[in-house]
């Protein structure tokens, strides 16, 4: 890897956790930091400042603001900085081809608080924005939804979704909205989640048909058994060419799809080598999405035996 030709773009190639941004992202950097812990020579961060390592930004949105479309521009997030949003869109990715890269490993990973309105959510209404390394902390009772995509391509990679404490939760994590295939394109990957809150609902809640959906490698414990699907389709909405696997998920419910809920009959694509822990010793429906290929996912509605595979192989 070269030197930075920083404020003017990584030409040579940088890895974030595994992430080539030089090569995917040859746009300015802008940093954001209100941590209090500023490196020599820096100031505190505020959205006044021009958003270099030495004055970073206070706000995300203010970091957004200061984004071109399409130039390929990141904007780093430093360990330890906390933000609340309080309304819907108080962060909005609203700049095309934005990634918004959280740095610092574990709890010192950037922090969003979604407080005050149910409502409060991160709206991403530009194509081709990437949320990365953050942790999306519920503070306010049945927040609806942490991130709603209203464009394609959008994706969130090893975030964490949590609750702030009893009866301060999400109600979905993600909810892809506005008219069929606006949010086609979706990825979650390496995502983390845990709920006990009894109004938990489903981690994806799709609201409309969605194409090319990447959901892998992702861990969720909801806890309760009011929660749905790991993928909850909206009635008669379809879901075409997805990839749904190595995910792990763990729910209380007692009956009703535990991975994928649709109703229609004209969707395809892959569910494939996930595993899924529930109460459902009847039926055991792993995934209810007609023309979806179903290869190698394990479930078990025992907590003291091992997952076999559902459905049955074919033989």
């Amino acid at each position: 890897m070269g030197m930075s030709s920083y404020p003017n773009g990584w030409a040579n190639g940088v890895l974030i956790k595994g992430m080539p941004l030089l090569t995917l992202y040859p746009g300015k950097q802008f940093w954001v930091n209100n941590s209090g812990v500023l490196p020599d020579g820096g100031i505190g961060g505020s959205d006044t400042n021009d958003g270099t390592y030495l004055k970073p930004l206070s706000t995300i949105d203010g970091a957004i603001g200061k984004c071109k479309a399409n130039r390929g521009d990141i904007i780093c997030v430093m360990p330890g900085h906390a933000e609340n949003v309080a309304s819907a869109g108080a962060i909005a990715c609203d700049v095309a081809g934005v990634a918004i890269i959280g740095l610092g490993l574990g709890t010192k990973r950037p922090t969003i608080s979604f407080t005050t309105a149910t409502a409060a959510a991160i709206t991403v209404s530009a194509a081709n924005v990437t949320l990365h390394n953050m942790i999306f902390n519920a503070n306010f009772a049945d927040v609806a939804a942490a991130i709603v995509p209203t464009a394609a391509n959008c994706t969130l990679s090893y975030c964490n979704f949590k609750q702030a404490g009893a009866d301060l939760n999400f109600v979905d994590y993600i909810t892809p909205s506005g008219a069929a295939n606006t949010a086609d394109g979706l990825t979650v990957d390496h995502c983390t989640g845990y709920h006990i809150d009894g109004s938990m609902n489903s981690p994806l809640n799709i609201t409309d048909d969605l194409l090319d959906l990447v959901f892998t490698h992702n861990r969720f414990n909801t806890d309760n058994s009011a929660a749905l699907a790991m993928i909850l389709c909206a009635t008669g909405k379809d879901l075409n060419n997805a990839y749904v696997a190595h995910n792990y998920y763990a729910s209380l419910k007692t009956s009703g799809d535990i991975l994928v809920d649709n109703d229609t009959t004209a969707n395809d694509g892959w569910v494939a080598h996930n595993r899924a822990m529930h109460l459902d010793t009847g039926s055991e429906i792993l995934a209810d999405a007609d023309g979806v290929g179903q290869f190698d996912n394990l479930g078990t509605g025992s907590v003291t035996a091992s997952g076999y595979v559902l459905p049955a192989i074919d033989s």
